[in-house]
């Protein structure tokens, strides 16, 4: 998410964007960055993977590849091939604006054919992955009009939604997990104490005054959630016969598509290109680079571009959308490094945890209440994003309106699923996601409600 508090002071860079610190500096300095990012990178994988219940090869091999093809975005926008590429210290990783659209897919093809494979939900999801990569591509051509029709009011709503959908699957893995429901280990005083935990010690860390503290307050969190699940007996059996070394496969899980699942990935592709906005822009004013103009433009195109191949990327490997990470904005403003030649580094930590399957498998034994807690937190920062995006507008009638029906179609959704079983299946495949239905409500109604006019909310008739 874009990090605007870490922008508002730009701090004396020892080394600038194009400076080149020595080897050993730009080591450990990619090593904080990565510890900024690294339970970000491998959760939404981990999430989607057991909302669906897949098995233990794919969901260790999903995390995996996270990883690898994070390192190949983040060698494309550090340095730029072409149009493609930011050419900052930008962090290309999985994004968490797409896993409840991923899982609507999911569920609703399980619904219409109960007897599809695993697999044949991977290469549905890698379809909508590659073919909405597309339009990110396009729209890299396009920031002008993307300003005109996703407004703040609309890209707001959307981002809340997402963190609102979200929460509830956040709160699942809080209270013990899919697995858990039904049985009495559903919402058991080990699975609340250890998720209270994580959520406690990760809170602490943002309170420290050492600012190495709370830039790795997430994986703090894991670490001691992770200790004190072992210590309970609730760390998840190792699968056997772990590989030590595996490459990647293009297209291991094969390739589909559904129109459905397309639009509804398509909508939060264009919502992605306009938060790559805020987040390159925050990163080029930390760089002390210019933040408008020609020389911006092209950066901000580069990076859109970069975002949309590194996610086609990822399609040939199975893998989710990627999109910049802003979290690092804040290593970047510690350490006073905003060398893009850092990234070179990072990169190649996060290719070689992508080929090593124990960092999937250490994912994957973590239980479901350490993952909750750090997802509580992190889907509520999305959802407290997108209120910020949307009181940057004036809410007037008009917008409470929009932002009424878009919150009241969207929540709605959320609680009934399947209100659209009877409409044409592309239809009620796209609308089985509240992001997609709360996304479109908005852009719909923020066009065709006038804008003139403007009257505040409590003001005289």
């Amino acid at each position: 998410m874009s990090d605007t508090a870490a922008a508002c002071q730009v701090p004396e860079m020892i080394f600038g964007l194009n400076d080149r610190p020595p080897f050993w500096q730009a080591a450990v300095a990619a090593v904080q960055h990565l510890l900024s990012v690294v339970i970000s990178i491998g959760a939404p994988p981990l999430l989607i993977c057991r909302a669906l219940d897949m098995p233990m090869d794919i969901t260790v091999y999903m995390v995996n590849i996270a990883f690898f093809v994070s390192g190949i975005g983040t060698l494309l926008q550090t340095t730029p091939v072409g149009p493609v590429g930011s050419g900052l210290l930008c962090i290309q990783a999985t994004s968490f604006i797409f896993p409840t659209a991923f899982i609507a897919l999911g569920v609703s093809a399980m619904a219409a054919d109960p007897s599809i494979s695993k697999e044949k939900l991977v290469a549905l999801m890698t379809g909508a992955t590659i073919a909405g990569s597309l339009v990110k591509i396009v729209l890299s051509r396009m920031t002008g009009l993307l300003n005109k029709v996703f407004t703040p009011l609309v890209c707001g709503i959307t981002v809340s939604m997402v963190g609102i959908s979200l929460l509830n699957t956040g709160m699942l893995s809080f209270v013990g997990g899919r697995d858990a429901v039904g049985t009495a280990d559903y919402a058991s005083l080990k699975n609340l104490g250890v998720g209270a935990a994580v959520l406690l010690t990760i809170f602490l860390c943002n309170c420290s005054r050492r600012p190495a503290l709370r830039m790795s307050a997430m994986v703090v969190g894991f670490v001691v959630g992770s200790i004190l699940a072992w210590t309970l007996g609730m760390l998840k059996p190792l699968p056997e016969n772990i590989k030590y070394f595996s490459l990647p496969v293009p297209f291991k899980y094969g390739l589909d598509f559904s129109w459905g699942g397309f639009i509804s990935i398509a909508l939060l592709y264009v919502v992605s290109t306009v938060e790559a906005t805020g987040d390159i822009a925050a990163t080029s004013m930390l760089s002390k680079e210019p933040t408008q103009g020609p020389a911006f433009t092209k950066r901000l195109s580069g990076g859109i571009m970069g975002d949309g191949v590194a996610s086609m990327i990822a399609g040939v490997f199975n893998s989710f959308p990627m999109a910049i990470f802003a979290q690092n904005n804040g290593v970047i403003q510690l350490i006073g490094n905003a060398s893009r030649h850092v990234g070179k580094f990072i990169a190649v930590y996060l290719i070689i945890l992508g080929v090593f399957p124990v960092v999937g498998v250490i994912f994957n034994v973590i239980p479901d209440a350490v993952l909750g807690g750090a997802l509580i937190l992190l889907f509520g920062i999305i959802l407290s994003t997108g209120l910020r995006i949307i009181f940057t507008e004036c809410l007037d009638r008009r917008a409470i309106m929009i932002i009424a029906i878009s919150f009241g179609l969207g929540i709605g959704t959320a609680f009934q699923p399947e209100f659209a079983r009877n409409l044409p299946p592309a239809v009620a495949d796209l609308l089985h996601s509240p992001v997609a239905v709360a996304g479109l409500t908005a852009i719909i109604t923020n066009l065709l409600l006038p804008a003139g006019n403007r009257e505040e909310v409590g003001a005289p008739h």
